[in-house]
């Protein structure tokens, strides 16, 4: 009989039932989660999958964190943070005596070392971009500078890092709880060169294992389970309550699934079959900020030509594309308050299509459109229905299609014209989207760039004004729709099976991240008429 069954039989037969205060720990010892498929990428500056940083939330922390309720950033390896008058300084105030798992110190040239190692231009590490804010910082990673110096980046002391602003971004401390911050250790620093470009690996022995920073420390790394275990030397382990985690690395759905209604599995966000969930409570769908779209590779003909997107966008039925998307979406920015509402992206016209088809070269309308998708059946079916409008006038298409853990690697090439991605916002701002289509982004695979785009990106940093700051980042989003530079299809929601009468410090959230530090056992709530035990009543 399981827990929940005793729970039930003490009622009915009228028998006062004693739980554990919720402050006092469930007795469980290991918190089991499916969270991905493929042996991850572990290096922080390198992970570029929301498995990979979910995980990550266990093993690295940076000077700031992710409040588990909220999201908004609160303090992590720095204490505290100030800002100066004119919002271009940012001193951060480390906690003391910091180290990794070894004992090696955690210093404020600790991050100074790791945030020049992401920005290495010839990386070409994916979220180096975010700290274009920074002094000197595009200029280095562009390859434009070479001297470390000239970035704004200060250990004034072993417990003082001071960061200089080229303009105020009042997203910076937003950015900083993202993984790619975080304190990686000195002698993994140049380890990246093995593991940059890689979104998973063919066996354990090959990935990339952590010097840890964070809450928990990996014990074991195999090809179908990763072990972490609590670090006792972090800096706040007295408040971490799992001792240990086992993530299980497998693609059987069906398995897993059967795996969490046994039991045997605490939480669910990779692999899962929703019909053959037992039970239904433990299922929530959430809203997330992520956008799934379609964008096209602009530096290649003949998609390098905007008329000829935009014939291609005229030509397709967009009901029929998105209809069995949960959130269909006609825009990029998942809507957010007080963020204008852009007009978006939804209506076919096939006249208009071939109107515009054409005032386009010939030699550019007679070359196959080539569309690199993953290899699901979905996305074979959506493949089809673009082949389908696009046969219609007159365009051919070549279809190729990849597994999912080579999928990310293959869009960093230029073999091909249009792909798919589901995009989770990084911080819940406007940016975290824009961000994948500006010029000089280390984010933007479509190779698009558009000065008034920037421009209206760089006049909504300046903006102190909350609102004419959203104002500015909505015209530039309406720019790059009117472009035909994407294809929006799905604000994705978050799928995740989880029993939370049993495990509190589990929020939902729009990112869908839920820091490993905060997750806890507690005895299941009572049922009403229930007594509960505590300490003062023993």
């Amino acid at each position: 009989m399981n827990k929940k069954n005793i729970l039930l039989f003490l009622v009915l037969c009228i028998v006062p039932f004693v739980a554990c205060a919720e402050n006092e720990p469930y007795p469980q010892n290991e918190f089991v989660v499916s969270v991905t498929t493929g042996i991850p990428n572990l290096h922080p500056h390198a992970a570029y999958n929301a498995n990979e940083a979910q995980i990550l939330t266990g093993l690295y922390e940076g000077l700031c964190t992710y409040d588990p309720y909220t999201l908004q950033p609160v303090a992590g390896l720095a204490k505290d943070w100030k800002i100066s008058a004119d919002g271009l300084t940012w001193t951060f105030t480390l906690r003391d005596n910091l180290t990794f798992e070894n004992g090696d110190p955690i210093t404020a040239q600790v991050f100074c070392d790791s945030f020049i190692n992401l920005l290495n231009p010839k990386l070409d590490l994916p979220y180096a971009s975010l700290l274009d804010c920074v002094k000197g910082v595009k200029e280095y990673r562009s390859g434009m500078a070479t001297d470390t110096s000239h970035i704004g980046l200060y250990a004034e002391s072993d417990t003082s890092l001071k960061i200089s602003l080229v303009y105020p971004a009042e997203q910076l401390a937003n950015i900083l709880c993202h993984h790619a911050f975080s304190a990686v250790h000195p002698s993994q620093l140049k380890a990246i060169t093995k593991y940059a470009g890689k979104s998973s690996f063919a066996n354990s022995a090959a990935a990339f294992k952590p010097i840890a920073s964070g809450p928990f420390k990996i014990e074991s790394f195999t090809g179908d389970k990763i072990r972490l275990v609590k670090n006792s030397v972090y800096w706040d382990s007295e408040s971490v309550r799992l001792p240990a985690i086992s993530i299980l690395l497998d693609e059987d759905t069906d398995k897993m699934t059967e795996a969490f209604n046994r039991g045997s599995i605490h939480w669910l966000c990779g692999s899962v079959n929703l019909n053959k969930v037992a039970a239904a409570y433990t299922i929530h769908i959430t809203p997330m900020f992520a956008t799934e779209f379609f964008y096209f590779k602009t530096n290649t003909t003949p998609c390098n030509n905007q008329t000829f997107r935009e014939a291609l966008l005229a030509a397709l039925p967009y009901t029929e594309l998105r209809k069995d998307y949960l959130i269909p979406a006609k825009t990029l920015v998942f809507p957010l308050t007080g963020y204008p509402t852009v007009p978006g992206v939804d209506k076919q016209d096939i006249a208009k299509a071939e109107k515009l088809l054409k005032k386009v070269p010939q030699s550019e309308t007679t070359q196959p459109v080539k569309i690199l998708l993953p290899e699901t059946a979905f996305y074979i079916q959506q493949a089809a229905l673009l082949k389908t409008a696009w046969e219609k006038i007159g365009i051919s298409t070549e279809i190729t299609t990849t597994p999912f853990e080579e999928y990310y690697d293959r869009l960093k090439t230029d073999n091909y014209h249009l792909a798919v991605i589901s995009w989770i916002g990084d911080f819940a701002d406007p940016l975290a989207f824009l961000e994948l289509f500006r010029t000089d982004s280390t984010l933007n695979d479509s190779g698009w760039h558009n000065i008034d785009y920037e421009n209206f990106i760089k006049k909504a940093s300046a903006e102190q004004n909350r609102k004419a700051r959203f104002d500015y980042l909505a015209k530039a989003e309406q720019l790059l729709l009117d472009s035909s530079v994407l294809i929006p299809l799905s604000h994705v929601p978050a799928i995740n099976v989880i029993d939370l009468s049993d495990i509190k410090g589990w929020y939902v959230n729009a990112v869908n991240i839920h820091p490993f530090k905060f997750i806890r056992f507690a005895q299941p709530d009572p049922l009403p008429g229930v007594a509960l035990y505590t300490k003062e009543n023993r």
